[in-house]
């Protein structure tokens, strides 16, 4: 399954396939020990380890579900978690999600970001003035322009995942120098610490059909610790090395190996000493690795959760239907198939918008996404559904929608075989459609051609960021494009919200509204377990959104 991103208020979301689920925080060293007891570390457990006591020199293996073909994180196809791990490494961004779940200023590419004014809102950033491109470049308000121009939805020849935040925008210009930005917002925008995240060069961004396209296959230009040395479609490898013109603490690695391992493929090599650090989210996986030799078990709770999307292309344009299957699917049952036997207590997911660790979230499918078997039944019935034989006709026709999920992945095969018994319950047939991995997302989830689909939402640290999965935006996430007028305006409400609590509160209305129209159903939120060799620091289970430093990743001495 893949993974894709989208935003929370302590945790924001990015989208992965279900099998695989890899990605600086703080934590402590005892992952071992607490992580066998199944206690999941707040703050993250990542082998925290100060940089003087880190080796110099190294290679880091570590795996990807898949290998992204779009490196464009602003790109429809870009907003993926494995690639933006990568891309922490090697492209710039003005703030980091720390170990808390905060936005902290990255003075590696500005040295200040302030609100300057509330009324309008106006944001100066002071960009360090050593900041260069991988090319020579130097890093000015026009990489600035550049990104706002190509994410505001006013160009269409852009073909962006979001345009929210960058839309907001009245100007971006100059300040005392054009190593200073000011930025104007013709609306307030509570989350103006996410924009500009990550940052591109304006000679690759000014124009549409090289934002589109220059990055396929290849991250050309770099503003980061390390840059992109070779992507090997063959040998479905990514090598990133240390950036030669990078002006802040030099990173600790000679290099690191990135390599697409289909299904569970990367615990065999991690076995194997091939790797040095794998997820162990499943029970079959954690069973898998629990007793691996030189290794230390680390746990924190991620931002990842998984659940079952809807789209409107074929007969789940129907809400009844969509609202149906809410109850006739027992996301409990589908919860256990995730987790088995995992030592980590953990509960089913009843909000879209927050996760059960933020302190805003609430449940909010009490009624319309409880499981009620015969409220599933009524709703199909007073909908013009009648049982012919085990499967509901109307008009002639069966109720019959299929599920899509990537081949060879045990997880997806096996939720979609529970939900065919359980909506056969119901009377409806539920195909299972195995595609590609390769093309799961590109040719299937992203133009919503599917009835079902099942993946994983990653968190990006910022709420606004998941709005475009829920709301109208024909570019945005709503892959299904399940939406409605009032979720229009309640989200949009949320994001200029500048009172935390309220926004809150419009978010938990929103999400009510969700549930009501049958959007998607939410299942679990997994715990982050990682493998890894006892020596690797400041890199394993990160708490919720939190960024790697990749500076201090490395091996200890």
């Amino acid at each position: 399954m893949k993974i894709t991103k989208k935003l929370g208020l302590a945790a924001g979301l990015v989208s992965v396939a279900l099998v695989v689920t890899a990605c600086s925080g703080g934590g402590g060293n005892d992952g071992d020990g607490a992580a066998k007891n199944g206690q999941l570390s707040p703050d993250g457990d990542i082998n925290a380890t100060a940089a003087a006591d880190v080796e110099q020199g190294g290679t880091l293996t570590l795996p990807l579900s898949q290998l992204p073909s779009q490196w464009n994180y602003g790109q429809l196809d870009g907003a993926l978690a494995d690639a933006s791990l990568i891309e922490s490494a090697v492209l710039p961004q003005p703030f980091r999600i720390d170990e808390k779940g905060v936005a902290q200023i990255d003075e590696n590419l500005v040295t200040s970001a302030e609100a300057t004014s509330e009324d309008p809102l106006v944001v100066t950033y002071d960009i360090n003035p050593d900041a260069v491109w991988s090319d020579g470049t130097p890093i000015t308000v026009a990489d600035f322009q550049a990104w706002k121009t190509a994410l505001d939805g006013s160009n269409p020849e852009y073909l962006v995942g979001s345009t929210l935040g960058p839309d907001r925008m009245a100007s971006v210009e100059a300040g005392s120098s054009d190593k200073q930005v000011v930025v104007t917002y013709a609306e307030p925008f509570s989350d103006w610490k996410s924009m500009f995240a990550p940052l591109y060069p304006a000679s690759l961004y000014n124009d549409p059909n090289a934002f589109n396209t220059a990055y396929v296959d290849t991250l050309p230009v770099s503003g980061g610790p390390y840059k992109v040395e070779k992507i090997d479609t063959t040998a479905q490898t990514v090598t990133i090395v240390p950036n030669e013109t990078w002006w802040g603490d030099a990173p600790k690695l000679d290099s690191v190996v990135f390599r697409a391992l289909d299904s569970d493929a990367d615990v065999d090599a991690y076995l194997n000493g091939e790797i040095d650090f794998v997820t162990g989210n499943s029970s079959e996986r954690y069973d898998r690795l629990k007793d691996a030799k030189d290794t230390d078990i680390r746990a924190a709770p991620s931002a990842r959760y998984t659940h079952v999307d809807f789209s409107t292309k074929g007969v789940l344009a129907d809400e009844k239907i969509r609202q149906a299957i809410q109850h006739a699917v027992d996301r409990e049952a589908l919860g256990k198939v995730i987790t088995g036997t995992l030592p980590y207590e953990l509960t089913t997911l009843n909000n879209h918008l927050f996760l059960s660790t933020d302190g805003a979230y609430q449940d909010n499918a009490k009624e319309t996404g409880n499981y009620d078997v015969d409220e599933a039944k009524k709703i199909l019935a007073d909908d013009g559904w009648e049982l012919n034989g085990d499967v509901l006709e109307k008009d002639g026709k069966q109720l019959e929608i299929a599920v899509t999920i990537p081949s060879g992945t045990p997880i997806s095969q096996q939720l979609s075989e529970v939900m065919q018994s359980q909506l056969a319950a119901v009377g409806i047939k539920l195909t299972i459609n195995a595609v590609s991995v390769d093309s799961f997302f590109e040719d299937n989830v992203t133009p919503g051609n599917y009835d079902m689909t099942i993946f994983v939402w990653a968190g990006t640290g910022y709420q606004a960021s998941g709005v475009s999965i829920y709301n109208s935006d024909e570019q945005g996430q709503n892959y299904g494009r399940v939406s409605s007028p009032e979720i229009d305006d309640l989200l949009s409400q949320a994001v200029a919200e500048g009172d935390p609590e309220k926004a809150a509160d419009l978010y938990n209305q929103a999400d009510e509204k969700i549930w009501e129209i049958g959007h998607s159903m939410p299942i679990i939120q997994a715990p982050y377990i990682s493998f890894q060799s006892p020596k690797l620091a400041n890199f394993g289970a990160r708490a919720g959104a939190s960024d790697v430093d990749w500076t201090v990743v490395g091996f200890t001495k």
